[in-house]
């Protein structure tokens, strides 16, 4: 039945025009949420904004769309995106939230775009999408960190400061995929070394603990960023290893997963320093000894690792 009725309506030039019409209004619809009214006026139509246009594909009429009400409607350029980046918009359309953020970054490429940056860093920052255990969307989180950065500096400088202290309390695993992000992007960017960095070295649980895991992530993600060795061999001293030696079992993991075999001397060298610690304390069993013990394990296999590594 529906397909007769396609075929109708299909072979009418009038028709045609008039269901193209209403089919691009319900995609504009399903796609972005259009506010009817607005405090400066009447939202645009997509009569209004497509002008007659014809398109080759739906994400091309969309960040034409986009573009549009950024430059033509700018009164309800916020309205837009509030309309589409919020909770309810996360819960209940996620795939529908995920599109709208892919064609934002394309869109606002390199324009840093307060508004937008503002939005997508709601995703990325705010508790009630990071800690929403029953609507959790890690392909959303990714591709809103991939829009801040294309959108420029400032984007780049929010997605950094998305990594808090509360965020790593109360979302290690979502560091650990926007920091996999950014290791894949390998922008040389200070504020990414920097958040990575005060992440692995210098977060740490209510109770004084780390989050193990995610330390190794960081650590890994911060040695494929261009600055990244410097910064990791700055924190690599005898004093910090030795002041929190499980903090650095994780970091030296993170090293040996990251494959950086320049850091076999600092390895060999820790681990001389750790067999003379070790026999001073021979005499002092407890949690100390043993997390150096442990360090000190963790440090053999990481020199196995990366000279087999160096070998390949």
């Amino acid at each position: 039945m529906f397909r007769r009725q396609f075929n109708t309506i299909s072979s009418s030039p009038a028709l045609r025009g008039a269901f193209f019409f209403t089919f691009t209004f319900l995609l504009a619809a399903i796609l972005f949420c259009r506010p009817a009214t607005a405090a400066n006026g009447s939202f645009p139509t997509p009569a209004e904004v497509f002008q007659g246009r014809t398109f080759s594909s739906e994400s091309e009429r969309d960040i034409f769309y986009l573009h549009a009400i950024h430059d033509h409607y700018a009164a309800q350029w916020p309205i837009l995106l509030e309309g589409n980046i919020n909770e309810g918009v996360y819960i209940r359309e996620p795939a529908k939230l995920l599109r709208f953020i892919d064609e934002l970054g394309m869109a606002m490429r390199d324009q840093d775009d307060a508004a937008s940056i503002t939005n997508l860093t709601r995703v990325t920052s705010h508790p009630r999408f990071f800690t929403n255990i029953n609507d959790y969307h890690p392909e959303i989180l990714e591709a809103t960190a991939q829009a801040l950065m294309a959108l420029g500096p400032h984007g780049r400088k929010a997605l950094a400061d998305s990594f808090s202290i509360n965020h790593y309390r109360g979302d290690p695993e979502g560091l650990e995929l926007l920091a996999k992000t950014i290791g894949e992007a390998r922008l040389p960017d200070p504020a990414f070394v920097e958040a990575l960095a005060a992440t692995a070295f210098a977060f740490s649980t209510t109770n004084g603990g780390v989050y193990p895991h995610c330390t190794e992530v960081m650590v890994q993600n911060l040695l494929l960023l261009p600055a990244g060795l410097g910064e990791v061999r700055s924190h690599f001293t005898t004093n910090n290893i030795f002041a929190d030696p499980v903090r650095f079992q994780s970091v030296i993991q993170g090293i040996a997963d990251a494959g950086a075999t320049n850091f076999k001397a600092n390895l060999k060298s820790l681990d001389g320093d750790l067999t003379t610690q070790l026999l001073a304390l021979r005499n002092n069993p407890g949690d100390y000894r043993d997390a150096l013990e442990d360090l000190r394990n963790r440090t053999e296999d990481a020199l196995e690792t990366l000279t087999a590594a160096k070998g390949k």
